[in-house]
């Protein structure tokens, strides 16, 4: 008799029978579950999985039987989900269990609206907290004096290094109506706000005219409304008359490279954006047709510019559309995938490395500017505020040049 474990599971192997060429195994199953046949093939794999789960099972039923406590094995189950892709050592590859994958899909693709305070801060935080890279204009954290550059260092009394990023962003969400306290660093300068949760409008694009007939648009993140909603900015930007165009891709970690490929739909003419490669070497192009804006138009980037912002970026720079300003890039060459799981839970991983047009890797290496300028301590104020902004300045007068 042979015992054949797959987590759980016992098959009972009572005969072997060869039935013609193919060959053919009767496996009994435990309980009421009766016989069936597989073939030889079938039987290999499930051989083969006996190996490989073997130990699993081993360690689980262990644990259950000789816990000092009850021991919830399903939960067991679980945890080895998350271990088996951590053990890729890929920090942007994941499990994603079926609680939270529909969190997940609503971070990526955006909502109408959503309930909390309207600020956006960098997912990976720095030696005291989060960074506040904006904060929604028509959000109750704008109005109590959040700003950006502003450090989140607690969330109701608790420190903000508790929590990853995700896990901090869900505590200050909550339930409309419902208050949370932040504490924030600005400079030197603790203070703290209890602010009332309310309904937040999404809000990645933001838009204004700035002096000299010199418009400016800012992109926070790619999601799924940010190529429709920098098409409508544009369109502003041009029935105002503006003669130039700053594009400010400053702390946008990525997003959707969808998003980001139908931005650069109006800011290049036919080309490529960017190229991508597989494992097996297989490649693929991201491309875009005619019809640029006819706007001269400044990128703006630094240390924080990842992923789908640096595609664009990349695109810009290697077909000579516009010009790049700032620092170098993050350097986040690589996309993930998100595969969906039979019961719900799923998958992210790293499926691709991308190339810029020219064929450069950015993975670990970033996007270099074609005018790098850094801001310097002496760029802020003692409060922490940017007030001598020399890269929105430097690409200011690079538009003025031009007209």
């Amino acid at each position: 008799m042979i015992e054949i474990s797959k987590r759980s599971i016992i098959f009972l192997i009572i005969a072997a029978l060869l039935l013609g060429s193919a060959g053919t195994i009767l496996i009994l199953r435990g309980g009421a579950g009766g016989s069936v046949l597989v073939d030889s093939e079938r039987y290999e794999k499930m051989s083969a999985l006996e190996d490989e789960y073997e130990k699993m099972d081993e360690i689980k039923e262990f644990l259950v039987n000789n816990y000092y406590t009850e021991v919830d094995g399903d939960k067991l189950m679980e945890s080895a989900y998350y271990g088996l892709v951590d053990g890729l050592e890929d920090k942007y590859s994941e499990y994603i269990s079926a609680k939270d994958y529909s969190a997940y899909l609503e971070s990526l693709f955006g909502t109408e609206t959503y309930y909390g305070v309207g600020i956006t801060f960098l997912n990976q935080p720095i030696e005291s907290g989060f960074y506040v890279i904006a904060v929604n204009t028509k959000g109750p954290a704008y109005a109590a004096g959040v700003r950006k550059g502003d450090i989140i260092v607690s969330v109701n009394g608790e420190s903000a290094l508790s929590y990853d990023g995700d896990g901090l962003r869900d505590h200050i969400r909550g339930e409309l109506g419902t208050s949370v306290t932040i504490g924030l660093l600005r400079g030197e300068t603790s203070y703290e706000v209890e602010i009332e949760r309310a309904e937040i409008p999404t809000e990645s694009v933001v838009y204004e005219m700035l002096d000299d007939g010199i418009a400016y648009i800012q992109i926070s993140e790619f999601i799924g409304d940010t190529g429709k909603d920098f098409t409508a900015a544009l369109k502003k930007a041009e029935q105002a008359g503006a003669k130039g165009l700053i594009i400010d891709l400053r702390d946008n970690g990525g997003g959707l490279v969808s998003s980001a490929i139908s931005v650069a739909d109006d800011l290049m003419d036919k080309g490529v954006v960017v190229s991508t490669i597989n494992h097996s070497g297989k490649t693929s192009t991201y491309t875009t047709g005619n019809g640029r804006t006819e706007l001269p138009y400044v990128v703006l980037i630094n240390g924080n510019t990842a992923s789908a912002s640096e595609i664009l970026s990349a695109g810009i720079q290697d077909n000579k559309e516009g010009t790049i300003i700032g620092t170098l890039s993050f350097g986040k060459g690589i996309i993930q995938n998100v595969t969906t799981l039979s019961d719900g839970s799923a998958v992210k991983y790293t499926e691709l490395q991308y190339l810029s047009p020219n064929g450069n890797p950015i993975h670990g290496v970033g996007i270099t500017p074609d005018i790098e300028i850094d801001l310097t301590e002496d760029c802020y104020d003692k409060n922490g505020f940017l007030v001598n902004d020399v890269q929105l300045e430097k690409a200011k007068e690079i538009l003025k040049e031009g007209f």
